[in-house]
């Protein structure tokens, strides 16, 4: 068999049991893209498309690759990542580190030039749009990452993650023209352009000026017929030069009421990544990384009576973070929970709600339009085993009842089928877009309940 059949077969083999592993959408994002380069008796080359790209596939599915590699093989081997480029390029420095631009870039007007990748906290909520928007900052204008449309709750990061990715952009490239605008303000300078006959100065602005384009809040479109219009204009004329194009919105695309379907098949048509409301020890970290910044010390059972608080949401705990050091500017003595409390009180909750098994099972109920008595029955006709599987996973998500107390809830069922239902669905939010945005839906509704 010659090297080249082998190659290709061997490569086949791998991509076939990855995409069943990992699920179609992890698969086709970060996996699909990868050239298996050449092939030995130790070592394989894959082509990756950027350096970013290769520090989060090595970092995150390199036992996977190499083990399947070696399955696929019969004997251990070696993994290489190489970066692809072309022709026409400079050969690219090994290390992810920034090279120091010769002059100082220019501020982007409307971009914050403290929110940054540096200082922006990572977690399992938030670490596909962070290594999406890094890709775009590192590489922009790649097919797979054009658009970019960030999506998730209010205050759970998306504009601190545009704005990282504008000034990324910049500090390697003084020279390139990152226009950064909210859709209120597109909107607002488009109705003055038709108003005062200018859109000739308009089209040049959004148009031909930019090489990169972030528009934050796009779901402010909604029902403005004659705004979308031009920024569908606006987006062709950018994407067929390959320009780069980042969105953010509350919901995806679809959900935007009154968004024009050729615009949201546009949107739909690069990369969709989701920002979610962090988990205690995420917000934690956010906690003490906003304090960092001011120097404020947060003692541990501040930190974690605060984020106890807040719902997850990031933007509440900036305010709580800079009220609590004008506190401490301002009087004697350490911050203790007392010193919190009184001084917090108009902001947070001093006894904050919990989610309930109830708000959860009358969410899923509301969604899916069932009622309550199905739900927890024993029926087990179709529209119904979706919902239920559904509830019981939230519920097992977001409450401290056991397998057993859900099962009891859901008609005495038995623990396992409880186990099951959690792990069916938690399979398909990582395979299957429509359940991941069902639950996601779900989820912020039941946090906008408390």
């Amino acid at each position: 068999m010659g090297i080249r059949v082998q190659k290709d077969r061997v490569w086949s083999v791998v991509q076939g049991s990855l995409r069943e592993k990992l699920g179609a959408q992890n698969f086709e994002i970060w996996i699909r893209p990868i050239h298996m380069a050449s092939i030995s008796d130790t070592n394989v080359k894959l082509e990756v498309p950027n350096r970013y790209y290769r520090d989060w596939v090595a970092a995150n599915y390199g036992p996977a690759l190499n083990a399947e590699l070696e399955e696929a093989i019969g004997h251990p081997v070696d993994i290489q990542f190489h970066v692809a480029r072309k022709s026409d390029e400079p050969v690219q420095p090994t290390q992810t580190e920034i090279r120091p631009s010769k002059t100082p870039s220019a501020p982007i007007p409307g971009v914050s030039p403290d929110k940054t990748f540096q200082n922006f906290v990572v977690g399992k909520s938030n670490e596909f749009a962070h290594a999406a928007a890094l890709a775009v900052a590192e590489s922009p204008g790649e097919a797979q990452y054009n658009p970019l449309f960030i999506y998730g709750d209010t205050g759970l990061g998306k504009t601190h993650l545009v704005h990282a990715i504008g000034n990324r952009i910049r500090q390697q490239d003084p020279d390139a023209r990152v226009l950064y605008v909210t859709a209120e303000q597109f909107t607002n300078e488009l109705i003055d352009s038709l108003r005062y006959r200018r859109m000739p100065e308009f089209r040049d602005r959004y148009r031909k000026q930019p090489t990169v384009l972030l528009i934050d809040d796009v779901q402010f479109f909604s029902g403005k017929d004659r705004t979308q219009e031009e920024l569908f204009h606006t987006f062709e004329w950018l994407n067929e030069r390959g320009r780069q194009i980042v969105f953010t919105s509350d919901v995806l695309p679809k959900e935007i009421r009154g968004f024009e379907p050729r615009l949201r098949t546009r949107c739909e048509s690069g990369m969709l990544a989701d920002t979610q409301a962090p988990d205690i020890e995420t917000l934690i970290a956010i906690l003490r990384q906003k304090a960092e910044d001011q120097n404020l010390v947060i003692p541990d059972e501040v930190a974690q009576w605060v984020t106890a608080r807040v719902h997850g949401n990031v933007r509440e705990l900036e305010g709580v973070v800079n009220r609590l050091n004008a506190v401490m500017r301002l009087r004697p003595g350490p911050l203790t929970i007392d010193v919190a409390r009184q001084h917090l009180s108009s902001m947070l909750d001093d006894n904050p709600q919990s989610i309930s098994a109830d708000d959860i099972i009358q969410t899923v109920a509301n969604f899916y339009n069932v009622k309550i008595s199905d739900l927890k029955g024993s029926r087990r006709l179709k529209q119904l085993v979706r919902p239920r599987h559904v509830a019981m996973y939230l519920i097992r998500k977001y409450t401290e009842h056991s397998f057993p107390e859900i099962g009891r809830i859901f008609g005495n069922r038995d623990h396992a089928t409880v186990q099951h239902a959690c792990k069916k669905i938690r399979s398909l939010v990582k395979q299957d877009v429509d359940m991941k945005s069902a639950v996601q839906t779900l989820e912020r509704s039941i946090y906008r309940g408390l």
